[in-house]
């Protein structure tokens, strides 16, 4: 895969309660961009993100993990989050690196639990957010219900971007609210454009309706030129909504169903029209030393900033070895480069360069400002470290987790299981 600007980069974290339908959002994303050759089913335990024994068997993901696409000269690295309980605040090292959260709600159920709670996890980076109401194929599946549940939980301006044509069975096309076009789906996603629906056209006025106030809302330009007209050109419609969702001042609804593809390519449309690239983030901060003292300093989402990068996630793999997953905050990296470990005082060899497809490591040259990667068999690096150039060294907070409140003792069977027992917990440490 090439290198790819931090203008064409996107980077999703996707979040929400569990069973919610995540992994096959992911996969069938995949699906639909090209990314695979054949479409990951949860039910078949072939998705390319819960590729582990434990995920196959319980069709639960257990851990972040990740898959990449390129859709109109973009690419859209995704990180698949856990919505259990037990599981979920593994959502918070990828809101961390995320540029913006996709959260998925089941249509059936509307908003849950775990869905307020990676919701305030969000607000605590202060995260743009995308929103899709996904099975919306199933039996009581409601979008309606399931945008008022979203409305009533959460004080923010959750507008729908597309509205579904058909309900339950009969989901077979959506209205794109902004560009005011209607799309019907075959089975493999592809979208064909159909006349917009004269039974629903109240309703698809008054959704973009409320998108112009937003736009108007968020500029005090653009706010006295809606009062002079009454509305506002399209012009100024487009580049100001992707400001409105990058200042959180706005969040996109998109009806979809991840079994039957109705929705996605629309979905990826907008995520490379609308979604936040990294540089639309304020800069990150850090600090001069290890001990986190002192004046903060800061680092734009630049390649012309020196390098530095967080290391947010560490996968044992028992072939690949030890994988550190990193994003790259500032500047620019090559394979085989050495770079400092600011947080243990190290000098660290990269190597390759890789892009995570699930399971899989695909070597890059080259990472710019934004993009995720990984690099294997690092010596001292773990979870929450920085790596930098050392000349101007800097070291990001890791992801602060509540306290445990429960902890369990394991004693093993018979001695034949005290090896097993030993592996199991230095590989659960390595990877926390």
């Amino acid at each position: 895969m090439k290198a790819f600007t931090t203008e064409n980069i996107r980077n999703l974290a996707v979040i929400g309660h569990g069973d919610a339908g995540k992994t096959q959002l992911v996969s069938s994303l995949l699906h639909v961009a090209g990314a695979t050759t054949r479409w990951g089913r949860v039910a078949e335990g072939t998705t390319v993100t819960d590729y582990d024994e434990d995920s196959i068997e319980r069709k639960v993901s257990l851990n972040n993990n990740f898959a990449n696409l390129e859709y109109k000269d973009t690419k859209i690295n995704l990180i698949d989050t856990p919505g259990y309980a037990a599981f979920v605040s593994h959502a918070r090292p990828a809101l961390r690196v995320a540029d913006c959260a996709l959260v998925v709600v089941d249509g059936v159920n509307g908003i849950e639990v775990q869905t307020e709670k990676t919701w305030s996890y969000a607000n605590e980076f202060l995260l743009p957010r995308f929103m899709v109401i996904n099975k919306l194929d199933k039996e009581r599946a409601d979008f309606g219900h399931a945008l008022d549940s979203a409305n009533q939980s959460f004080a923010r301006s959750i507008v729908p971007f597309t509205l579904p044509i058909g309900q339950e069975a009969n989901f077979k096309g959506v209205v794109d609210v902004v560009h005011q076009k209607a799309y019907e789906f075959d089975a493999d996603g592809k979208a064909k454009e159909i006349p917009i629906p004269e039974d629903g056209r109240a309703v698809i006025d008054a959704t973009r309706e409320r998108l112009i106030e937003i736009v108007a809302e968020s500029n005090d330009e653009l706010l006295e030129k809606y009062f002079e007209n009454g509305t506002l050109e399209e012009e100024d419609i487009y580049p100001n909504l992707a400001k409105a969702i990058a200042s959180s001042k706005l969040c996109p609804v998109y009806a979809v169903s991840a079994d039957t593809l109705v929705g996605l390519s629309i979905l990826l449309d907008h995520i490379v029209e609308f979604a936040p690239n990294p540089a639309a983030h304020e800069s990150e901060y850090g600090f001069a030393n290890a001990e986190r003292d002192g004046e903060r300093i800061t680092r734009k989402y630049s390649n012309d900033e020196p390098f530095s990068a967080y290391i947010f996630r560490t996968i044992a793999d028992p072939f690949a070895g030890r994988i550190n997953v990193m994003k790259v905050v500032s500047g620019k990296i090559s394979s085989d480069a050495t770079v400092y470990n600011s947080s243990r005082d190290s000098q660290e060899r990269l190597g390759a360069l890789h892009v995570l497809q699930g399971k899989n490591l695909d070597k890059v040259n080259e990472a710019q400002t934004g993009d995720i990667i990984a690099v294997v068999k690092l010596k001292d690096t773990q979870t929450g470290d920085t790596l930098c150039d050392k000349a101007k060294s800097i070291v990001y907070p890791p992801v602060e987790y509540a306290e445990a409140a429960i902890s369990f003792a394991i004693e093993p069977k018979s001695r034949a299981d005290e090896d097993k027992i030993s592996s199991a917990l230095h590989k659960i440490l390595e990877e926390d």
